[in-house]
């Protein structure tokens, strides 16, 4: 039995995505310095939250690309940090996976 629409078409992998991709890269690199904080909380120890602009969510078949997409969209709205951070897998009937990562993106106060 044969699907009339086909399976979505999935993309190439996660490494060569964000390669290509310039935002997701740079989203990658503050994340990894240290410049984006992600946490699972409504808060972070020892911050305050100057301003909260809204709930952010990126969708990929690939985890870095809805993972670094979420960053993207971040730092796209001048965001520091995301919080309440949650991530979710729902499986295709076809075996495949698909992401959906999301949180609230937060402007910290800045630290005296």
């Amino acid at each position: 039995m044969a699907l009339i629409f086909g399976s979505p078409k999935k993309p190439s992998t996660a490494k060569d995505d964000i390669k290509n991709d310039h935002r997701l890269n740079l989203a990658r690199e503050m994340y990894m310095a240290g410049n984006m904080k992600l946490m699972t909380t409504e808060t972070i120890p020892g911050r305050e939250i100057q301003s909260a602009f809204g709930l952010i969510v990126c969708r990929s078949y690939n985890f870095d690309n809805a993972f670094y997409g979420l960053m993207a969209q971040a730092v796209d709205v001048n965001a520091d940090a995301i919080v309440g951070y949650r991530e979710t897998i729902a499986f295709h009937p076809e075996g495949d996976k698909y992401y959906s990562c999301y949180g609230t993106a937060v402007r910290m106060k800045k630290v005296k």
